[in-house]
């Protein structure tokens, strides 16, 4: 049973690739005539262990024999070939080539793809130590069969070849002649299994077309994000740049203020000394009461003004924080959108890794469609690298953004404290000069009549005063760390808002790559469309050369036959010669030089074809 095993394997190897194949034979003589015959090739395979009868043919147990079968149908062939000879030191007459020496013949093939395909052709030519090949194109497999060196060349006609071999005598036979070696070229072709490598095709450059579709929708996408974000980096920008300045202005004012609360604090202490001093001397004279009286007024007016101007800086204070909430919420608003872009770059990313995978992975013989594919990989690659560079750009911009956030809530806080200041310090304000202007009003009506009463309130007032210039003294270091503060923030701002427009620049300036990248995939899905129709026109010529042959498998075989060539050769004659020769019948006058010499190599040829026959025939049962 393990002696059948390889037999077993060859069989099942020979029925895969079992069915009816048409051979169309092509004969080219010398002269340029073509004759040609047709024939229905079909492989019949036993693996029975008992003979089996099959199309009329006796098949041994476990054996294979190759059933050829006449037709005369027309079959147009898929490749055409015409032959061109030139002769050197030679001349051709009646089919025979007479050499002069160092003959030679120049064999030129020409072969026309009739179908838009691409066919690989196999040219052979088997020659003897008489002849030499000479080439300009290396032959694919060099062998040696029975004494003679075989010569196989592959070829691929696509639409035009030319392909030319020269043969050159080196030596002639014992009765001067050699038979030239006959040149096959052979091409095959299977419809069937052309078609379904087609349909494969079509299938991957349409799924590649599907993924450059996803692809540039994915640009297209990313590009508006990226065009918004544009938008509201400049928007920030803007709000950043004048918040800056805002709180720029509000540290000079706060400043300013610092030094006008100095100022009253000055006041306050020397319109307190002042009330003590007419404490002293409100007993000397009614007119210094009235004049008292006047400086008090003027003083509640004073602490009034002051309490309205620490309203409106409280004030101030306050929408300043709102101000800065709103930028806050404005601030995270803008670092979802950036990650919201980060999350459409990684997306983009994925898609342009993923069409890359299937790009590379096409399996494409031609060559403008691997081209094509090379290109497309190649632009796939920058893109995800163009992509990458993208994503850490706004990594940092989120970074900058989030420091921003930060930078804003310690100045929101900061302001959010001086305004509490502020706002306590102003009724404080009020009370005093509602209480001034209350005892400058007591000490106008009742001093004429209770100066000691008056002196007292005096006194009291003159403390209070002087406490009140304590209260301001205590305000003024919160109010110049606020101050400092405001400009501290006022800078930050001014840098996010600077590393903020960088970022914008470098996000206008990626619009346009953006762009090219859009426009460089659109022009593959077009090279790919293209190439899906080229296919689809080859698939529907093999379909029509199908329906005008009704044969899937189709081969050609081409015998291209050189001419025989003599030369004069001088016989010397026997004494039986000689005498006929003086009879007038002479062997030279029976046969010429070049008829003996065709004579012989037509024999010779002979002997040849019927070894190859014998050979042939040992295969079969």
């Amino acid at each position: 049973m393990k002696s059948w095993a390889p037999l077993l394997v060859l069989l099942a190897a020979l029925s895969a690739s079992a069915g009816p194949m048409v051979v169309v034979t092509y004969i080219v003589k010398p002269d340029g005539t073509v004759e040609s015959s047709a024939k229905l090739q079909e492989v019949l395979i036993n693996n029975s262990p008992v003979a089996v009868n099959k199309s009329g043919v006796l098949l041994p147990p476990y054996s294979a024999v190759v059933r050829e079968v006449g037709v005369r149908n027309v079959f147009p062939p898929f490749l055409r070939l015409e032959t061109e000879l030139e002769y050197v030191n030679g001349s051709l007459s009646s089919g025979v080539l007479y050499a002069k020496g160092g003959v030679a013949v120049k064999l030129t093939l020409k072969m026309w793809q009739i179908l838009p395909i691409s066919t690989p052709v196999v040219v052979s030519v088997a020659v003897d130590d008489k002849v030499a090949v000479l080439y300009e194109e290396p032959p694919s497999t060099i062998s040696q069969v029975s004494g003679a060196t075989v010569y196989y060349w592959t070829l691929l006609v696509k639409n035009y070849t030319e392909f030319t071999l020269t043969f050159k005598v080196r030596e002639f036979g014992s009765f001067g002649a050699v038979r030239m070696p006959t040149v096959l070229a052979t091409a095959a072709l299977d419809i069937n299994r052309t078609v379904n490598a087609l349909e494969g095709q079509v299938r991957g450059y349409r799924l590649a077309a599907a993924q450059l579709s996803n692809l540039s929708n994915a640009v297209s996408t990313f590009t508006d994000v990226v065009y918004q974000g544009v938008q509201n980096l400049t928007q920030l920008v803007q709000i950043l740049n004048a918040t800056g300045i805002a709180m720029d202005e509000g540290a000079t004012a706060l400043n300013a203020s610092t030094y006008a609360i100095e100022a009253l604090r000055r006041q306050l202490l020397a319109l307190g000394d002042a009330t003590r001093g007419v404490a002293l001397t409100i007993n000397q004279s009614l007119l210094l009461v009235d004049y008292q009286y006047t400086a008090l007024i003027t003083a509640a007016n004073l602490l009034e003004t002051q309490s309205a101007a620490l309203t409106s800086y409280s004030r101030a204070a306050g929408d300043a924080a709102r101000s800065l909430g709103d930028i806050r919420r404005q601030l995270a608003a803008t670092r979802d959108s950036l990650y919201k872009a980060r999350y459409s770059v990684d997306n983009a990313l994925k898609s342009v890794e993923e069409a890359r995978g299937k790009v590379a992975g096409i399996n494409a013989t031609a060559t403008l469609a691997r081209e094509a594919i090379d290109g497309a990989v190649s632009l796939l690659d920058t893109a995800a690298s163009q992509l990458r560079s993208l994503r850490d750009t706004i990594d940092s911009l989120i970074s900058a953004v989030e420091a921003a956030i930060s930078a804003v809530d310690s100045a929101t806080q900061t302001l959010e404290t001086t305004s509490k200041s502020l706002g306590e310090l102003a009724p404080l304000l009020n009370s005093t000069a509602a209480s001034t202007r209350s005892n400058a009003t007591v000490l106008r009506r009742d001093m004429p009549r209770v100066l000691l009463n008056a002196s007292r309130n005096l006194y009291q007032i003159s403390a209070n005063l002087n406490k009140t210039g304590d209260e301001v003294t205590r305000l003024a270091n919160p109010l110049y760390n606020a101050s400092k503060t405001l400009r501290a923030v006022g800078k930050k701002l001014r840098e996010a808002a600077a590393s903020l427009e960088k970022l914008r620049a470098d996000q206008v300036k990626a619009l346009p790559r953006l762009g090219a990248v859009k426009s460089v995939v659109d022009n593959y899905t077009q090279t790919v469309e293209a190439q899906i129709k080229e296919l689809e026109m080859q698939k529907r010529a093999l379909e029509i050369y199908y329906a005008a042959v009704n044969s899937s498998k189709i081969e050609l075989r081409y015998f291209v036959e050189l001419p025989i060539v003599v030369k004069n050769v001088t016989i010397t004659l026997s004494p039986r010669s000689k005498s006929l020769s003086a009879k007038g019948v002479g062997l030279e006058g029976a046969f010429p030089p070049y008829a003996v010499a065709l004579i012989i190599a037509t024999a010779a040829a002979g002997v040849v074809m019927s070894r190859k026959i014998q050979r042939k025939n040992w295969g079969r049962p």
